[in-house]
């Protein structure tokens, strides 16, 4: 049985939505669990939920969807949806996954789900091998890492840094949003912006505080929730 992806449209317009249900209805992975029609409704409901996937509208009545951007909890896959192509730098920069320029035909938008699917398909495999490895780049080398060895990785600049279970430190070539984008699952959960975790790791939870090996790690506001919801499960 296929997975099942759980999606939610930020998009005033009611005819891009209708276009978008139309698009999705085609692929049997696709579940709309809400569509937002302003930059409030969004972020209350990124407050309580983390979808899979995020269609993210810019230009929007009370707001640019960028807004949304900062409550985003996870590592849902982001993709802009704008007839302005001047917003393809700053999606980019937001490190979205696609940019549809509207009005997109059909063809574009298949090509743009089978992308999403192939992503999430590998992003499971990881999470469900106990054993999964990464390779990643420091400096000119390419380093293997056992996945249950990273304790958790911190944003350093643009790079990201990877406590290891050995004691030891590496700073990668990617910031800490790539390499959420390779590891993110109910194992690897953002709590911070600047923390990425293996929640397998955690010793103690006290306050806005978790404990992996001696090392303390602040929960962000708006992570908590996420956070709490993948604790409690």
């Amino acid at each position: 049985m296929a997975t099942k992806y759980s999606i939610l449209i930020v998009e005033d317009d009611e005819f891009s939505v209708a276009l978008l249900e139309r698009n999705l209805s085609f692929f049997d992975t696709a579940s709309i669990n809400h569509v937002s029609t302003t930059v409030k409704d969004a972020i209350a409901f990124l407050s309580v939920n983390s979808p899979d996937i995020i269609f993210l509208d810019i230009e929007l009545p009370d707001g640019k969807g960028f807004d949304i951007i900062p409550f985003i909890t996870g590592n849902p896959t982001v993709v802009v949806l704008t007839g302005d192509e001047g917003y393809a730098f700053t999606a980019f920069e937001n490190g979205v996954f696609d940019f549809l320029k509207k009005p997109f035909t059909p063809a574009r938008f298949r090509t743009c789900m089978d992308r999403i699917e192939q992503t999430q398909s590998k992003r499971n495999v990881l999470n469900e091998n106990d054993n999964a490895i990464l390779f990643v780049k420091s400096g000119v080398k390419h380093v293997k890492i056992n996945l249950d060895e990273l304790l958790y990785a911190e944003a350093v600049n643009d790079y990201a840094k990877l406590h290891l279970q050995n004691g030891k430190e590496l700073l990668i070539n990617l910031s800490l949003k790539e390499l959420m984008q390779k590891i993110h699952g109910l194992t690897f959960l953002q709590v911070h912006r600047s923390f990425l975790i293996n929640m397998q790791q955690i010793d103690l939870v006290e306050n806005d505080t978790i404990k992996i090996k001696g090392s303390e790690i602040p929960i962000g506001k708006t992570f908590r929730p996420a956070f709490q919801k993948v604790l409690n499960s």
